[in-house]
C-alpha cells in the first residue's frame, strides 16, 4: 500500500511540474515577440525620417568592385537596396545638412562627399555591423529640424544603437543631448572645438550658443562638460569663469599637446561627443568658414575619434561645421571620412569594462594624502591597464549611492602617491559637494 501511495504521489508531482514550465516558456516567447514587434515598428518609424543615399550622384564608385572596401560591407539605405527591418546594425550613420547662418554651406553637400570617401576606406573587423541611413529630412526652420533629430536619436537609443551624426551646424548637438535625457540622468558631454561655444550675450541665433542652452535648460541631467582643444586667445574670460563656476573641465590645446594620452580618460567618460572641425588647424582641414592656423593635427583628430569610439559609455558622436566650399583637393572631406572610420574602429575594439560592474577584474589602490582625512581609491584594470578613481561627497559609507567612478590616468595615481591631490578627483569632489 505504501509503495502504491508513493507511486500515486510521484504521478501527481510529475503531472504538476510540467504545467508551469510551458506557461513560463509561453510568457518568455510572448515577450520576445512583443519586443521584436516594437523594434520593427521603431525601425519603420526611423526610416520615415530619412532620404536614401543618392548613390547615382557619386562621382567615384570604385568601392563597388572592391570587396575590401567599407562600402561593400555596411548596409546603405539606397533607392535600389533600402534598409529594412531585417537589417542588422550596431552603429547608425546619418547626415543632417542644415546650417543656421549660411544657407550657401548646404549647397556644398559635404555629407555626400564624406560618404563617398568613407565607403572607399578599408573594411573593419568582420563583426562590425554598420548602417548608413542617409540624410535626415530637414524642416522649414531649425526648430523643426531639431525636433526631428531629437525623435530619431531617441528611437536609436531605444534600440541601443550607437549614433554617428554628420552635420551641419554644431547646434544640432542639443537635439542629440535632449533625446538622451530619456535614458540618462548624469550626462557627460565632450566639446571638441577651437572655441568655447558659450554665449556671453544670450544670442539665440549664434552657432556658439548651444553650450549655454544646455547649461540653462538641462542642468538637472548634465553632469559634466569637457571642453577639449580650445585655444586660449579665442576664449573669453567670462566663458572660462562660467565653466569654473559649474566645475566643468576645460583643456587648452597646448596642455593636451604636452601629454596627449592624458586626454583619453576625459574622452572615455563621454556620453556624447561634439566635434567641430575648427578644432583641426586650417592647413590640415581647410573646409572651415572661420578656421585657425593652429589646432589639432589630422592624425591627432583621428586619435581623438578612436579614443571616443573605444569608450563603453559614448552613445552619440557628431562631426560638424564642415564647409565644402572652402576645401582644397577634398582634403577636409577625406579627413572627415578618416575621423569617422577611426571612431568606428574604436567601437569595434571596445573592452566592455567598468569597475562599478565587475570589481573582481580590477586591482584596488588606496592612497592617503595629508590634506584629506580619507584615502583616495583607485582601480586599475588587469586587462587593459586603464585607471579609474572613486569620488564620494564624504567618506561616510552611508552615502555610497552618491559615489561616482571617474576615468583617470596613471599620472593621477602617481600625483596622489606624491601627496598631491589629482585634479580630476578634486573637480568631481567639489561638484558632488
Amino acid at each position: 500500500k505504501k509503495k502504491k501511495r508513493k507511486k500515486k504521489n510521484l504521478k501527481k508531482n510529475n503531472k504538476g511540474k510540467p504545467k508551469g514550465l510551458p506557461l513560463l516558456l509561453i510568457l518568455l516567447f510572448s515577450c520576445i515577440l512583443l519586443t521584436k514587434k516594437m523594434d520593427i515598428e521603431k525601425i519603420n518609424e526611423i526610416l520615415d525620417f530619412f532620404e536614401p543615399v543618392q548613390l547615382k550622384h557619386f562621382t567615384d564608385i570604385s568601392y563597388i568592385n572592391d570587396e575590401g572596401c567599407l562600402g561593400k560591407t555596411i548596409s546603405i539605405n539606397s533607392l535600389s537596396e533600402p534598409i529594412n527591418t531585417n537589417t542588422r546594425f550596431d552603429v547608425a550613420i546619418f547626415s543632417v545638412n542644415q546650417f543656421l547662418n549660411s544657407p550657401e554651406q548646404k549647397k556644398g553637400n559635404a555629407p555626400q562627399l564624406i560618404r563617398q570617401e568613407l565607403y572607399k576606406l578599408r573594411n573593419l573587423l568582420p563583426g562590425a555591423h554598420i548602417a548608413d541611413f542617409g540624410t535626415l529630412k530637414t524642416g522649414e526652420n531649425i526648430k523643426q529640424t531639431l525636433a526631428a533629430l531629437n525623435q530619431v536619436c531617441s528611437l536609436f537609443y531605444h534600440l541601443k544603437k550607437n549614433v554617428i551624426v554628420i552635420g551641419g551646424q554644431q547646434l544640432l548637438t542639443n537635439a542629440c543631448f535632449t533625446a538622451l535625457k530619456e535614458f540618462e540622468n548624469n550626462i557627460n558631454l565632450v566639446h571638441i572645438d577651437a572655441k568655447i561655444d558659450l554665449s556671453t550675450q544670450n544670442d539665440l541665433l549664434s552657432r556658439h550658443y548651444y553650450l549655454t542652452e544646455l547649461i540653462e535648460k538641462h542642468a538637472s541631467h548634465l553632469y559634466n562638460i569637457s571642453c577639449a582643444g580650445y585655444q586660449y586667445y579665442l576664449a573669453d574670460k567670462k566663458q572660462i569663469n562660467i565653466l569654473n563656476d559649474q566645475y566643468f573641465e576645460h583643456y587648452r590645446l597646448g596642455s593636451i599637446r604636452q601629454k596627449f594620452e592624458n586626454l583619453e580618460p576625459v574622452l572615455r567618460d563621454a556620453d556624447i561627443a561634439s566635434f567641430d572641425i575648427s578644432a583641426v588647424r586650417m592647413s590640415d582641414a581647410p573646409a572651415q568658414a572661420d578656421g585657425s592656423p593652429n589646432g589639432f593635427y589630422a592624425e591627432e583628430a583621428c586619435r581623438i575619434a578612436r579614443y571616443l569610439g573605444i569608450s563603453d559609455r559614448i552613445k552619440n558622436f557628431g562631426l560638424y561645421e564642415i564647409d565644402a566650399r572652402f576645401d582644397i583637393n577634398k582634403q577636409t572631406i577625406k579627413l572627415a571620412a578618416q575621423i569617422i572610420w577611426h571612431y568606428i574602429d574604436g567601437f569595434t575594439h571596445r573592452k566592455h569594462e567598468f569597475p562599478k560592474e565587475k570589481i573582481t577584474n580590477y586591482t584596488k589602490y588606496e592612497v592617503q594624502i595629508d590634506e584629506i582625512d580619507f584615502p583616495i581609491v583607485f582601480y586599475r584594470s588587469t586587462k587593459t591597464e586603464r585607471w579609474w578613481l572613486e569620488v564620494k561627497p564624504t567618506p561616510d559609507k552611508e552615502n555610497s549611492h552618491e559615489l561616482v567612478i571617474v576615468s583617470c590616468s596613471v599620472e593621477d595615481y602617481n600625483s596622489a602617491c606624491r601627496n598631491e591631490i589629482p585634479e580630476r578627483w578634486w573637480i568631481n569632489f567639489k561638484k558632488l559637494k
